[in-house]
């Protein structure tokens, strides 16, 4: 599959793809294509395991096919950036809302969400193999590397992804009232951190 995340904050994913391959995207992710394509639930187990470990309803991804050579765009439900994270054989976990897109040779699962669900409910979706996953943040999207030995705290409210094998605690502030909880990540990992906060955490 060729695919690009557009710069900007636009926030698309454009895939150029052949007849028989395919898309694995978040449900409503579709804006408009060319050329004649199959929308599919993605049935998977792995996908419903999304859903059923966050404890909510929760979208299906969709399984986007293509029947002879087309371009399928696609886009997150909100505005912000959209960056695209190659992955060869490891993962990441992404926010609820951060996910868009991958290639076929990617599978989505929420195989951490039990780990994590009192003190990171926001976390359900992992996604591991090879190939490229395309996630969104509001406003600019910024890739963030802590050396090992070092940490780095964001703001629960800001997190995008962060490299699922790293290291993760969540902290509270018993001093500022309704303030989103941290997120302290030890190095060696990466984490995606969005410029705009997500509106769970603010509204």
């Amino acid at each position: 599959m060729d695919a690009t995340a557009e710069d900007g904050h636009g926030g698309l994913v454009v895939a150029n793809l052949v007849a028989g391959e395919s898309v694995l995207a978040a449900s409503g992710a579709l804006v408009d294509h060319t050329g004649n394509v199959r929308v599919e639930r993605a049935r998977d187990v792995v996908f419903r395991s999304v859903a059923n470990a966050a404890g909510q309803r929760q979208r299906t991804p969709v399984r986007v096919t293509a029947d002879a050579e087309a371009t399928v765009r696609f886009a997150p439900p909100h505005h912000g950036s959209v960056v695209a994270v190659p992955l060869e054989g490891d993962g990441i976990a992404a926010t609820r809302d951060a996910f868009v897109a991958t290639d076929s040779g990617v599978r989505v699962g929420a195989d951490r969400v039990g780990e994590r669900r009192r003190a990171a409910a926001a976390l359900p979706c992992d996604a591991r193999g090879h190939g490229t996953a395309y996630v969104a943040g509001r406003g600019r999207v910024d890739q963030v590397r802590v050396p090992e030995g070092d940490s780095h705290v964001v703001s629960a409210a800001h997190v995008v992804a962060f490299d699922a094998n790293g290291s993760i605690s969540v902290e509270r502030s018993s001093a500022i009232e309704d303030t989103p909880p941290a997120c302290r990540f030890r190095g060696p990992t990466t984490v995606w951190v969005a410029t705009r906060p997500s509106p769970r955490f603010t509204q």
